[in-house]
């Protein structure tokens, strides 16, 4: 727009801005490289909600959330996984924080934002987080991956389609192929982000895995159960699960001890 980010933010936040003018502002907002909670961030704010909501406030509306699973799994070597990791809200905080001997999953099938989660986690040094490439469901395969024609690329989801929207053509594994290879450690964390293919995601890990060895915790956004072919939130429970904590739309769940 040939303005300076912080005066663009600061008419955006301002509370007697005109809507019209907000959305002429984020709809021709460039992509500028911000301090995301002491990570550096390159971010493009006009087609993507969490990246505008880095640009806009420094954090996401997830930072709550982000900052109890930190301070749960923080101070010694984890296995976490991020599936449907964006451009990296959630990637970029975990492989800042964690110890020698973690393990870091990142899973972004949409080419477009894995090349912005990569760049992300270059910009940072971050080679503690493996990116993969394909899309977490129950079974192996190709599917499609449709994506939404309005300016939110983090609403990209399998099997349902936009109206107006595109597709593409992606991988697909079950979450399960990507456990250490011994079978025998315990995932610390579970983020999932797949709008509403969440328990196909989830089912695999839960009648596949002794329980043991099940996630200690699991965030994701119970509120897309209409698109849930099982209640994945009663399966969790039935499987030895209990809410933790409640953020909004979204959950953590943890693991219940003997």
């Amino acid at each position: 727009m040939g303005f300076p980010h912080d005066l663009l933010r600061e008419i955006y936040n301002d509370e007697s801005a005109q809507k019209h003018i907000k959305r002429m502002i984020r709809r021709n907002l460039e992509s500028v490289e911000v301090d995301y909670k002491g990570c550096r961030m390159h971010v493009h704010p006009s087609d993507n909600n969490t990246e505008f909501q880095i640009w806009r406030m420094g954090r996401t509306h997830e930072e709550r959330a982000i900052r109890n699973i930190l301070s749960e799994i923080a101070g010694k070597p984890f296995i976490a996984f991020d599936v449907g990791a964006n451009a990296g809200s959630f990637s970029l905080r975990l492989g800042a924080v964690a110890p020698e001997g973690s393990q870091v999953h990142a899973f972004e099938p949409n080419p477009r934002m894995r090349k912005r989660l990569e760049h992300n986690l270059g910009l940072n040094g971050l080679d503690n987080v493996q990116v993969h490439d394909c899309a977490i469901s129950d079974e192996f395969g190709r599917m499609e991956l449709f994506l939404p024609d309005k300016s939110n690329l983090g609403q990209a989801r399998l099997g349902s389609p936009f109206e107006n929207g595109e597709k593409i053509s992606v991988d697909v594994c079950p979450l399960t192929h990507f456990l250490p290879k011994d079978g025998k450690a315990e995932i610390d964390f579970l983020k999932i982000d797949i709008e509403g293919f969440e328990d196909r995601a989830l089912m695999p890990l839960l009648t596949e895995v002794p329980f043991e060895y099940c996630p200690k915790l699991i965030f994701f956004e119970h509120k897309h159960n209409t698109m849930w072919q099982v209640d994945i939130v009663s399966e969790l429970g039935r499987f030895g699960y209990q809410m933790k904590k409640e953020y909004g739309r979204n959950a953590l769940f943890e693991k219940k001890r003997a």
